[in-house]
């Protein structure tokens, strides 16, 4: 029997996770992944995977300290029970699937509505107030999609343009009346409506930058990794990805001498506190950002369950190593605290 601390992983999946054994070794642990129908609530238990350094096994351990949820979704009700034999605060992730408008709403609040874009619950009334405002808005589902259903609607001479994906638009309308009609099959009032940001470009390819916020050893919040995301060439989406290269590459052949990693940075430990304020424990999540042409600052998303696997794209083994460590250590200081 190992006498290393055991970090666990909380799954909906009975199966090994091989992305977190690397760290697990490096880090000197034991990782057991937990699932709710396994656990003896009476012996406090659970018919685990357990990885050892070497090999996964199913052992019956005791509950671990510490979990990692790597459920997707609102907290699952499992965490709550959990919380009340291994305590408060000591399973991290409670939610991994963040509502848009509902972050929108407590990022406004907690100073930084100067870098949102202005956001509404969808209805034809606010459809209508923002191409009034600024002829162009975005429609998106306050639920992450991964980019799937988002639409951009133009309004120009009269006529609406609906794009969907490529800067060429998919369909036009003659009326507003004709264009909420159309809307109806694909856009309900689970969705948003958005400001249109004219996203800078390197070449011809509009892009984001994602900056990976994440809880370390001693409980801080920090930035441990950054990259940007280009568009195809067709596209005014980033989640139509082409090409992914280093945060700084990318501004650098943007905005030259501006040095806005620091800002982008600062931004994002400022959401990561906000989200985690409102929400409950957090351990990581991911910042989008939205650069105008002008070089200002958009928060255009926080994700819940950021995709860690999209940092190998930038053939940084250190970095893709550090990513998913980050989180064990995180959960080894919440089992000594």
């Amino acid at each position: 029997m190992s006498n290393k601390v055991q970090i666990g992983l909380l799954s909906p999946f009975f199966q090994p996770i091989p992305a977190y054994e690397g760290p697990a070794r490096d880090l000197g642990v034991d990782l057991v992944l937990v699932t709710a129908k396994r656990i003896d609530w009476k012996r406090h238990e659970v018919d685990g995977l357990v990885y050892d350094g070497q090999a996964w096994e199913e052992r019956t351990v005791p509950l671990p300290p510490s979990l990692y949820n790597r459920y997707y979704g609102p907290k699952p009700k499992v965490v709550s029970r959990l919380e009340t034999i291994i305590g408060r605060n000591k399973i991290f992730n409670h939610v991994t699937r963040f509502d848009k408008w509902e972050i929108h709403q407590l990022l406004a609040q907690s100073g930084l509505k100067d870098h949102l874009p202005a956001t509404a619950p969808y209805s034809p009334e606010n459809l209508g107030w923002f191409l009034r405002r600024f002829a162009q808005a975005v429609l998106k589902p306050a639920s992450g999609q991964l980019g799937n259903r988002i639409y951009l609607v133009r309004s120009e001479q009269g006529v609406y343009y609906l794009h969907h994906g490529t800067k060429s638009p998919v369909a036009h309308f003659r009326s507003f009346a004709d264009l909420v009609l159309g809307l109806e099959a694909a856009v309900d009032s689970e969705f948003i409506v958005q400001e249109f940001i004219h996203l800078a470009a390197v070449g011809r390819r509009v892009f984001d930058i994602r900056l990976l916020v994440q809880k370390n050893g001693s409980g801080i919040w920090q930035v441990t990794g950054m990259l940007s995301r280009l568009a195809a060439s067709y596209s005014y989406v980033t989640n139509l990805c082409q090409v992914i290269c280093p945060a700084e590459e990318a501004l650098d052949r943007a905005f030259p001498g501006a040095n806005l990693l620091p800002v982008l940075k600062g931004l994002s430990l400022k959401a990561a506190q906000a989200a985690e304020t409102s929400l409950g424990s957090l351990g990581e999540l991911s910042v989008d950002f939205g650069l105008d042409e002008q070089g200002g600052v958009w928060i255009v998303e926080l994700n819940a369950k950021p995709m860690k696997s999209t940092f190998a794209a930038l053939g940084d083994d250190l970095l893709l190593q550090e990513v998913y460590l980050q989180p064990l250590r995180y959960a080894l200081y919440l089992a000594a605290a």
